[in-house]
């Protein structure tokens, strides 16, 4: 869906959800939100005081891309934190 706010066209994810992802070996919790729009997903990936945004053709390529930009060494254990599974089945249920 597109609005237009003043000069601005904005679109509305058409999916759209958040997170948090966990690693044994970090103090705090990576904030997430993804969203689709259309044939795109965005990633924004919070933590550490940075934000690193990652886009992709795919949810699974958006979201690697910005933990792996926000948190290099602990992208991997991030990636495979049991809370993805969840966040796999809700988008599913909404795409």
């Amino acid at each position: 869906m597109t609005t237009r706010l003043g000069s601005d066209v904005r679109r509305r994810a058409r999916t759209s959800t958040r997170f948090q992802l966990h690693a044994a070996n970090l103090a705090e919790s990576v904030q997430v939100c993804l969203q689709s729009f259309g044939d795109r997903w965005v990633a924004t990936a919070a933590g550490s005081r940075r934000i690193e945004t990652g886009l992709g053709s795919t949810a699974r390529t958006a979201l690697t891309a910005a933990v792996e930009s926000l948190m290099p060494a602990a992208a991997a254990e991030l990636l495979t934190d049991p809370e993805l599974l969840a966040v796999s089945w809700q988008i599913r249920q909404a795409v």
